[in-house]
C-alpha cells in the first residue's frame, strides 16, 4: 500500500493554489510561519501618480483598504495572482510582469518605455529591498510606499514539531520570511526543503541549507505542479 506523502506549507493566507496536490494522495498541512498585518500609510495627491505598481497580493488588499482612486489611474502588477486580486477590486492592470521578479519587471518596463519620465507609485510590503525603487528610479520618478509589514511567529508549534520528527516531509517555503521564520523553532535538516523560487532558494542557501526543489514558475500552482512531477 503507498502511503501517503506528506506536504507542510508555511505560507499567511490562502492556499487554494496548491489544490492540484490535496487531489492526489498527499497529506497537505497549513502551518502559517508569517503573518501579514496592515500598516498605516498616507498617501498626498493619490491622483497626481500616472501609475500604481503592486508587486505582491496583499499590497493591492492593503492599499485599498485605505485609498480611493481616480478612474484615470492606470496600473501595473507583477504576476497574474496580483492582477486577479487588483480586479475584484474593480480595476484592469494595463501591464502585467508574468515573471514574479521585481528585477524582470524593471527589464521589461526599461525596454517597454512604458512608464519613462512618469511619475509612479510603488506600492510594496515593509520588507521588501529597495533595489526596485533603485532600478525604476533611472527612468520614471518614483515614490515607495509601504502598506504592509511581515511578522515572524514567536513560538514553535508542537503539532508541527511532530509531524517533521515522524516522517518524511516536504517543507514548502513561499518566501524568505517563511524559511527565516522556520530557522527559528525548528531543524531545516530533518525536512526535504522546497523553494518557490530563485529568491527563496539563494536566502535558504545563504543560511547553508539546500533545497531539494526550486519551482521554475514562481507561483503556487507552479510548486504544485514541481512537486508532483
Amino acid at each position: 500500500e503507498k502511503r501517503s506523502i506528506d506536504i507542510i506549507l508555511t505560507n499567511d493566507g490562502d492556499i487554494s493554489g496548491f489544490d492540484s496536490l490535496s487531489k492526489r494522495n498527499i497529506q497537505i498541512h497549513h502551518f502559517p510561519l508569517i503573518e501579514i498585518r496592515p500598516i498605516d500609510f498616507k498617501i498626498e495627491n493619490i491622483e497626481t501618480y500616472d501609475y500604481v505598481i503592486f508587486t505582491s497580493k496583499n499590497g493591492v488588499k492593503n492599499f485599498f483598504s485605505r485609498v480611493k482612486v481616480s478612474r484615470n489611474t492606470k496600473f501595473i502588477c507583477i504576476g497574474n495572482k496580483t492582477n486577479q486580486v487588483l480586479k475584484e477590486y474593480g480595476h484592469n492592470s494595463v501591464y502585467i510582469s508574468k515573471r514574479n521578479y521585481s528585477k524582470i519587471m524593471a527589464e521589461e518596463l526599461k525596454t517597454n518605455k512604458l512608464i519613462d519620465g512618469k511619475k509612479v507609485l510603488l506600492v510594496q510590503g515593509e520588507i521588501a529591498k529597495n533595489d526596485f525603487k533603485i532600478n525604476l528610479h533611472q527612468f520614471c520618478e518614483v515614490k515607495r510606499i509601504n502598506v504592509y509589514q511581515t511578522n515572524l511567529k514567536n513560538r514553535a508549534n508542537s503539532k508541527l514539531s511532530k509531524l517533521i520528527q515522524n516522517k518524511e516531509t516536504y517543507t514548502v517555503f513561499t518566501s524568505p520570511s517563511t524559511f527565516e521564520s522556520f530557522i527559528k523553532f525548528y531543524k531545516p535538516e530533518e525536512t526535504k526543503i522546497i523553494s518557490i523560487g530563485k529568491t527563496t532558494t539563494d536566502y535558504i542557501n545563504s543560511k547553508g541549507y539546500d533545497c531539494m526543489l526550486t519551482s521554475k514558475m514562481q507561483s503556487y500552482e507552479g510548486i504544485s505542479e514541481s512537486l508532483i512531477k
